[in-house]
């Protein structure tokens, strides 16, 4: 595109319906056009606008080609920096048979898994062939949770609450489940047939629930892993943080202020060489002017 402009720029400044006039005089090589559509690509402005009407307008619409392009990927890089972009989700059992992630399978939910009548699982158990004994689950959690190397079938309040107590901010962008629930399981209290205290039991059980005391206790049970998570996060991380302070700034200080020097010095020895040469040509116009009186 840039070297597409330049060519329009050269053409329309050479062309049959250029301008007599000297201001069109930069559109009339190759590298001032190459300049200008450079300096209109980075946002910078021109010595000199163009001055017919067609010209006018592909001037325009580059402009504003350049401005859509730039802001675009100002956004794109600003977005990248502040929050990098994660791996595609694995939304499926196909997609999980398919990746180099290993299996965590514990011996209790295998045999649940080979009872259970559900084809899908079942193929994935036996084609699946990264897989490691997962014995110890609250370890495969944090495992799953610091390298993200395994997956293993657990409840996701388990993998909540290990990331909360782990010190994780943010546990949708670090722990993620499939879109399918692969299996549903419910927990009863029994009872003795025939024993008084059932309907009162359900009864309250029924109430407990309508009155939102269960979200209540996941939450304060959430709230103290996070406490606790951030006891050992700040324990474990406080040499890889810091605060961000000026002092970090002072390298690109440094540069700036050695560049500032330079630049100066190197003023000051165009302005000494300039009275040199000014000198010397005064001198060897005299010089000329006292040999023609001789």
């Amino acid at each position: 595109m840039l070297l597409l402009t330049t060519a329009v720029f050269w053409c329309a400044g050479n062309g049959l319906y250029r301008s007599v006039s000297n201001k069109t005089h930069t559109y009339r090589s190759l590298s001032n056009c190459f300049q200008n559509a450079w300096a209109i690509f980075l946002g910078l402005s021109v010595p000199q606008q163009p001055t017919s009407s067609s010209f006018r307008v592909f001037f325009f619409l580059y402009v504003c080609f350049c401005f859509g392009i730039s802001t675009v990927f100002q956004a794109f890089l600003v977005s990248y920096l502040v929050e990098p972009m994660y791996e595609k989700k694995l939304e499926t059992l196909e997609d999980l048979l398919n990746s180099d992630v290993v299996y965590g399978c514990h011996p209790l939910l295998s045999v649940v898994q080979e009872t259970v009548e559900y084809s899908e699982a079942v193929t994935f158990y036996e084609q699946k062939t990264l897989k490691e004994d997962c014995n110890d689950h609250l370890k495969c959690v944090e495992r799953m949770i610091i390298k993200r190397d395994i997956a293993t079938l657990s409840s996701p309040f388990l993998a909540t609450y290990v990331a909360r107590e782990m010190g994780i901010v943010d546990v949708g962008k670090i722990v993620c489940s499939l879109d399918e629930n692969l299996y549903s399981i419910g927990f009863i209290v029994l009872f003795k047939k025939g024993n008084p205290l059932l309907d009162r039991f359900n009864i309250l059980m029924r109430h407990y629930l309508e009155a939102g005391f269960l979200e209540m206790h996941w939450t304060e049970l959430q709230h103290r892993a996070s406490l606790t998570g951030g006891r050992i996060f700040r324990e474990a991380g406080g040499e890889d943080f810091f605060a961000f302070s000026i002092s970090h700034l002072m390298p690109a200080f440094v540069v700036l202020l050695v560049g500032t020097v330079l630049s100066s010095v190197v003023f000051v020895g165009e302005l000494i060489v300039n009275c040199l040469c000014r000198r010397r040509i005064k001198k060897k116009s005299q010089v000329k002017r006292v040999r023609v009186l001789y």
